[in-house]
């Protein structure tokens, strides 16, 4: 049986002061590469025939609620392309945010939550879900183009 290759999209939003958006996972999906505690940047499963323009802002419509993003003007810079897992392959783009404003809505009800600025080099520190180390390092680093075809597996915790 072969398995179905999963896209998606993933976001490094950067305030005035550099930091960039962390979020807690509170729920655990092996399949995707995270559990329950991880820290991450924003990613969404992207929909069949969705573009990722479109993932983007439901993305930021689903799990960043409240942040004050108008929708129309967001324009992400693309970073690059990050195999997550064998069968999940996620396009990172970045986006500025014009406020250190966090989301408004942070109930554990949610799959994510417990949104905080960080200084990108202190994000590395953290329990990050597969992929997210790749990319923040890749974005720190100013690379554009990338192409991840193995994503390290994170240590368990």
């Amino acid at each position: 049986m072969a398995v179905r290759l999963i896209r998606g999209v993933a976001l490094i939003v950067q305030n005035p002061k550099g930091e960039i958006l962390i979020l807690q996972e509170y729920e655990s999906k092996p399949y995707f590469g995270k559990y329950r505690g991880m820290f991450s940047i924003p990613m969404e499963t992207s929909k069949p025939d969705e573009s990722d323009i479109r993932a983007v802002a439901r993305l930021i419509e689903e799990e960043l609620p409240g942040f004050g993003f108008p929708l129309e003007e967001i324009v992400p810079a693309h970073i690059g392309i990050y195999r997550i897992v064998p069968h999940v392959w996620v396009n990172l783009y970045s986006v500025r945010a014009a406020t250190v404003q966090l989301p408004s809505n942070n109930s554990e009800s949610m799959e994510v939550g417990n949104y905080q600025w960080m200084r990108p080099e202190n994000a590395l520190n953290l329990w990050l879900r597969q992929g997210a180390r790749e990319m923040i390092e890749d974005f720190v680093n100013n690379k554009k183009g990338m192409l991840c075809r193995r994503c390290r597996i994170p240590e368990e915790k």
